[in-house]
């Protein structure tokens, strides 16, 4: 880039002959030569010549601005050119000129100001293009700036790179992303990578969380996938180190509620930061939204096969693993079944309930103990077993679809189990078969805009849900239930927490 001198011969130059006019040209056409070339002691004895000639011309300023830049007589400069917006604040010349001198000074901010007027001053595209460069490049030193200033200020975070406490500053990174600071950890991880280069698979999938919460999902994706392949431990961080596979038995869908194809991005996350993938499932979890439905499914999408062994392999710790020991949460499950069961014999005093996706079949055997006809479907073999022994109950083994037709319910709840299925719009329609005219449905699953949702944002648990496969707002569930035939009665939280919330629905007609 360049100091900018104009060539055009303004006031007055109406008052003077042709002869002057060009006289001033000439002049004016020397000076800028002279002043591109360095060769400032004639271009300033010109500049008087010119005066003498030209009063009044706005170019005057913009000439002598930039002579004493090349002086170095930088506030003498910026005096003279500010006087001479004074008079044309869009004047190009006289913005660009200020730009250039306020980069020179690394005031960067004040630079990037006067450099935007003087793109709206600009006479070609040229101009716009070389001066549009030229802000970039600002942009990404005042960055620099901004970052090396908020580190410098963070006493934690100085301390903790000077004491090699690692472990210790990516705890504190992640609190701080918590809070939605996420250009603040920003600073941090270009800095760690830029001037440390330690620490760095874990710095990018910070930025890959970063990214996730400044919506830019495709830098989010890419920065996850980064971490993951310089370090392949960052593929199971929260389970035992499984082996990171190059490909994994997943699909690109269309939406498994609608069919619709069209869809947008919503959140990319590492799972594994939560919960174990067991080395089958893709770490790195792509959540898209239907723009025809609005619901929020995995895109690509685990295959079935890679879902039953999954369920089977975290089956087998259950009971003492990730999901807690069931002993320990028997009391609460009990009474949450309780309350479930009052709530439900407001609408429907008595008549044979079906629980599917049971569990161990906990609200089974409450509603049971209550004299209610009560089954429990379950797939799970170790669910199945953990029920027979410890409750006694016989659980159904198999497909809600492959019921017969005299296999009618007064009452079927379905309990955090529609974030798990593959076709939730099929299922529920099929769902509406096994009811009686009149009879009720209850189902209870996480919902993105419930208050615990709202709040967390992207820092929402069930992002890193590995078994779940789609999310539903309050609304596009209720639409859900509409189209398979169900009138909602009641919404309410459910006991479980974190954004769980359960609905209480009338069957309204036959699908």
């Amino acid at each position: 880039m360049h100091l900018h001198v104009g060539l055009i011969v303004m006031n007055g130059s109406d008052k003077m002959d042709e002869s002057s006019i060009k006289a001033a040209k000439d002049i004016k056409k020397n000076i800028n030569i002279l002043v591109q070339n360095g060769d400032v002691d004639v271009a300033k004895s010109l500049l008087e010549q010119y005066k003498n000639i030209i009063y009044e011309d706005i170019e005057t300023y913009s000439i002598e601005g930039s002579i004493l830049i090349i002086e170095g007589k930088l506030n003498e400069a910026k005096e003279v050119l500010k006087h001479g917006l004074n008079i044309d604040k869009c004047n190009f010349d006289l913005n660009y000129n200020l730009g250039y001198l306020y980069e020179n000074t690394n005031e960067y901010e004040l630079s990037l100001e006067y450099y935007k007027r003087a793109i709206n001053a600009a006479e070609n595209q040229d101009m716009i293009n070389e001066i549009n460069s030229t802000i970039e490049n600002l942009k990404n030193k005042l960055d620099l700036v901004l970052e090396e200033k908020y580190i410098q200020n963070n006493t934690k975070v100085i301390n903790y790179i000077k004491s090699s406490q690692y472990d210790e500053l990516f705890y504190y990174l992640i609190k701080l992303l918590k809070q939605r600071q996420f250009k603040n950890v920003l600073s941090i991880c270009n800095h760690i990578i830029r001037d440390f280069k330690f620490y760095i698979p874990t710095t990018y999938l910070l930025k890959g969380m970063i990214y996730n919460g400044l919506k830019d999902y495709e830098l989010a994706e890419k920065y996850h996938k980064i971490a993951i392949n310089l370090d392949k431990c960052l593929c199971d961080i929260a389970g035992d180190g499984k082996e990171f596979k190059i490909e994994y038995d997943e699909n690109i869908t269309a939406c498994i509620g609608c069919g619709s194809k069209d869809h947008s991005k919503v959140n990319v996350s590492n799972q594994s930061l939560s919960e174990s993938n067991k080395g089958i499932v893709n770490p790195v979890r792509v959540w898209v939204r239907c723009n025809k439905c609005g619901l929020i499914y995995a895109n690509p999408i685990p295959s079935e096969e890679t879902m039953n062994k999954y369920y089977s392999l975290i089956a087998k710790e259950k009971f003492g693993g990730i999901y807690g020991n069931i002993k320990d949460r028997e009391s609460f499950l009990f009474s949450m079944a309780d309350d479930r069961l009052n709530k439900i014999n407001i609408y429907k005093k008595d008549g044979k309930l079906l629980d599917i996706g049971t569990g161990v079949g906990i609200f089974v055997k409450a509603a049971m103990d209550r004299g209610i006809e009560a089954y429990g479907l379950e797939f799970t073999p170790e669910d199945c077993e953990y029920a027979k022994t410890n409750y006694g109950l016989e659980l159904i083994k198999k497909n809600f679809y492959d019921f017969d037709k005299g296999d009618i319910y007064d009452v079927v709840t379905m309990f955090e189990v529609i974030e798990h299925l593959r076709h939730p719009q099929k299922d529920l329609m099929r769902i509406n078969k096994l009811i009686k005219k009149d009879g009720i449905f209850v189902i209870a699953t996480p919902i993105l805009d419930s208050k615990y949702g709202k709040e967390t944002n992207e820092s929402n648990v069930f992002w890193d849900v590995v078994s779940h496969l789609s999310y539903f707002t309050k609304d596009v569930l209720k639409n859900y239930l509409k189209s398979a035939g169900f009138y909602v009665i009641d919404i309410k939280d459910s006991l479980e927490g974190m954004g769980r919330m359960e609905f209480y629905c009338r069957k309204t007609r036959e699908i």
